[in-house]
């Protein structure tokens, strides 16, 4: 069962449950997101707003993710690579050893 937490974001006070999240990593979670409000809204003076700010701060943490898992991916594929490489360095090696 979730725990309700409140929170506050952006000068907003919530309840909110989280399924899989501790109150301390929900409140880590608001507190982040308030900070990333304040720095959106500090970029974007003129859109008064909150609404308009929170829907710019989600396609932040949107594109955030997006480059991270893009990152992990092509991560991935260089440490595949490179156990192919070691594979067939390991197979060449072990092939080269004299038969008993």
């Amino acid at each position: 069962m979730n725990e309700k937490v409140e929170i506050e974001i952006f000068h907003r006070r919530l309840t909110v449950e989280m399924e899989g999240l501790t109150p301390m990593e929900i409140n880590s979670l608001a507190q982040k997101v308030s900070e990333r409000m304040n720095e959106v809204h500090d970029n974007n003076r003129k859109i008064a707003d909150s609404s308009k700010l929170a829907i710019l701060t989600a396609l932040e943490f949107a594109a955030e993710n997006y480059r991270l898992k893009e990152a992990t991916a092509t991560d991935r594929l260089v440490l595949e690579r490179k156990l192919d490489e070691l594979s067939l360095s390991l197979q060449s090696a072990l092939s080269s050893l004299p038969k008993k």
